[in-house]
């Protein structure tokens, strides 16, 4: 089933029990299965790094030089 943005604002402003945060509520939009923040492997230096989820695959230090670089 595919949310529209209708479905996806409407579950941002649903209440929470306690505390916790939905992830829906935390970055304006449902995550994928599985994409998690993890421990990674930088794909330009190999150094580990805790990443925020699939589209994080560079470490900071290589991510500012490949800004830097244009």
């Amino acid at each position: 089933m595919t949310q529209t943005g209708a479905d996806l604002e409407g579950a941002n402003t649903q209440a929470t029990s306690g505390d916790a945060v939905s992830e829906t509520e935390a970055y304006g939009r449902a995550r994928a299965q599985g994409d998690d923040a993890i421990e990674r492997t930088c794909m330009v230096c190999g150094n580990k790094f805790e990443s925020e989820g699939w589209h994080n695959r560079l470490c900071g230090s290589c991510r500012k030089r490949s800004v830097a670089a244009g």
